[in-house]
């Protein structure tokens, strides 16, 4: 099983196994995304290896095992039906991806989505507009989101893509959250680890943390992982968030 994140156990009447989720309306059926989609939105979105996935509404786990399986994600589901929650889980744990891969029996409104670096789906535009205020408050800047099929409203697209898979055509739209997170130089000291020597040759106090991990070819995540290193240190203050 991937490693739940810690602020799941604090979530009243939730267990992400076996609890049955009650006294909440569907907001939308249950309809798959073709694979070829799923694909695409996943590249369009560039997930990269050890990066945190959530797909919201995720049915029959078909997004979150393909981007566990094939890209390397941490990826986590949020299912409300209790029949589709096991029905993915039971085919996680058959593929063997159980330490990637996990499904939360949920309404995805109450899930954080703090630690998420794409958060995929393929819902109704006016569950997309409910869940807006959610995503710009819980997601840091440069996270993706990419929906299929729905727009956002309020938000301009990034990229907008038409896939043709058999007999119609499906538009796939990615988000990126705008602001920037700067890490803030403190102490001048010498640092023995390689790989933190190079992110703290980038910090300047001007770069974000996309252009540090840009300029170093990796996601996002490790360069903040890095950062989170360097504080301890004293050698990074802060992160400074800009909006």
């Amino acid at each position: 099983m991937a490693e739940p994140p810690p602020w799941l156990w604090d979530l009243p009447l939730i267990n992400i196994y076996n609890t049955d989720v009650i006294g909440f309306m569907y907001d939308v059926p249950f309809v798959a995304t073709p694979e070829v989609v799923v694909r695409r939105m996943l590249q369009l979105a560039r997930v990269q290896p050890g990066e945190v996935l959530y797909d919201l509404g995720s049915g029959d786990g078909r997004i979150v095992i393909i981007a566990a399986k094939e890209f390397g994600a941490r990826a986590f589901g949020v299912e409300i039906r209790k029949d589709l929650f096991e029905q993915s889980m039971a085919r996680i744990k058959d593929m063997g991806l159980a330490d990637r891969a996990t499904i939360i029996n949920a309404s995805f409104y109450e899930v954080p989505l703090t630690d998420a670096d794409v958060v995929t789906m393929y819902l109704l535009t006016s569950v997309n507009e409910r869940l807006r205020p959610k995503l710009e408050k819980e997601l840091r800047p440069a996270a993706r989101v990419v929906t299929h099929d729905f727009e956002v409203p309020g938000w301009r697209p990034a990229v907008v893509e038409e896939v043709y898979e058999d007999w119609r055509s499906h538009k796939i739209y990615l988000y990126k959250m705008p602001g920037k997170e700067i890490p803030v130089p403190g102490k001048s000291i010498p640092v023995n680890d390689k790989w933190l020597r190079q992110v703290v040759e980038l910090i300047d106090g001007v770069r974000s943390l996309e252009d540090i991990a840009g300029k170093l070819g990796v996601p996002i995540r490790k360069v903040r992982e890095a950062i989170e290193e360097l504080k301890k240190l004293g050698v990074v203050d802060e992160i400074k968030v800009v909006r």
